[in-house]
């Protein structure tokens, strides 16, 4: 009976399987991507612990390096690193937690008390405004301003809307939130113990040709989200404490709210400040407004510490977009992906920047394959860094 074989080297021999083995590398690629996306809302837990990791990292690897037996005992080492690091986690979060909690409850409750009196208040000065309009511009004008205004209310109005419902529908669609949670720091921890395994068989699936590309396009990846993830947090965190101390400074309600609203806020790149002047300020004219000019002097001399002071020494050049590019940028991820898309849409365009520069590098000037892996590293490194040879301006 005659054998028959079946050859995979059709339209070029050994070219062929290569092209076969990477269409079905990139086919996998594009299922995981399609998969993830299909259950984004399932994963939001997973998402904070992943930045959680992030923090925690280097922590971890600091206490595993000082435990004398790391070489006997790699496996304990690392085990004994992220416990510690944990406890140590839990008890400073602890003590932050009983210093500033309890007031934080009560100016929330507070806060949230007063909002209809705010309300009220800015009802009333809103009102006053409005006779004084109608009193002093002419008909014909007010005709152009209201039409105006109108379109632009309706255009935002809409965009917000799509927002919410984008931000609350995928938060709406964690099935089993509760369970993911209680998961989350288990999963932190296996992450952190067997990130350095799992990267070895990440690597591993690639073809033996492509592995230093891919080695240093993550590690173009993990150096722009790594700092761009740290420094936003410490940025969040030494916004929200400088409006607090300002505005109990200058005798505002609440101060401990208003911090924390300003730090939250700071995520979101460009927009973030302004929105929380907007909402400090409504807060003042609400209860003192003679207090008004102090917010904003006080927010322009945050503004100023943090533009030359802070972002330059916390991201870098990590971003190192305009201000208008990132405008852009936010509004298009609110607009696709709701809140969230307006925080992730700068660090996903600057980690693509980058991947793109590095892909672009190593296209146009092709090496000999013993080559592969240095000029690999020395393009990654360029390509994160080339920010630093030609300074632009930031993305504050």
């Amino acid at each position: 009976m005659p054998q028959v074989s079946v050859s995979w080297e059709t339209g070029g021999g050994a070219g062929g399987r290569r092209w076969l083995r990477r269409g079905l590398v990139l086919l996998a690629l594009s299922l995981v991507v399609w998969l993830f996306w299909s259950v984004r809302g399932a994963l939001l837990p997973f998402i904070v612990g992943a930045v959680f990791v992030y923090l925690l990292a280097p922590a971890v690897d600091v206490v595993e390096r000082s435990l004398p037996f790391r070489g006997r005992l790699p496996g304990l080492a690392r085990t004994l690193a992220i416990l510690l690091t944990y406890i140590v986690t839990l008890g400073v979060l602890a003590a932050i937690a009983s210093l500033f909690v309890p007031a934080l409850i009560q100016q929330t409750n507070e806060f949230i008390r007063s909002t209809p009196q705010y309300w009220s208040t800015l009802n009333r000065l809103v009102n006053d405004w409005l006779a004084q309009y109608e009193a002093n511009v002419p008909a014909s004008i007010r005709t152009q301003i209201e039409g105006a205004l109108s379109n632009l209310w309706s255009t935002a109005l809409t965009a917000f809307q799509r927002a919410m419902r984008l931000t609350f529908g995928a938060v709406g669609a964690a099935i089993g939130f509760l369970s993911a949670v209680i998961l989350v720091p288990f999963w932190m921890y296996y992450v952190l113990k067997d990130s350095r395994r799992a990267a070895e068989w990440f690597y591993s699936l690639w073809p033996e040709t492509w592995r230093s590309d891919v080695r240093a396009i993550v590690r173009i990846v993990d150096r722009t989200l790594a700092a761009y993830i740290r420094g936003q947090l410490l940025l969040g965190l030494i916004i929200g404490v400088a409006t607090g101390v300002a505005m109990w400074a200058i005798g505002l309600t609440q101060p401990i709210v208003l911090g924390l609203i300003a730090g939250i806020l700071e995520l979101v790149p460009i927009l973030g400040p302004i929105l929380t002047f907007i909402v400090i300020g409504l807060v003042a004219l609400a209860t003192d407004p003679s207090k008004l000019v102090w917010v904003g002097l006080a927010f322009i001399v945050i503004q100023q510490l943090e533009n030359n002071l802070l972002v330059p020494r916390v991201h870098g050049y990590v971003v190192e977009m305009n201000p208008a590019v990132v405008m852009v940028l936010v509004v298009t991820g609110g607009a696709l992906w709701g809140i969230p898309g307006m925080v992730i849409a700068v660090p996903m365009a600057a980690v693509g920047r980058d991947v793109f520069r590095y892909l672009y590098r190593r296209w146009s000037d092709p090496v000999p394959a013993d080559g592969a892996h240095s000029d690999a590293v020395s393009v990654a490194e360029s390509s994160t860094t080339a920010g630093s040879a030609t300074p632009g301006t930031r993305s504050r």
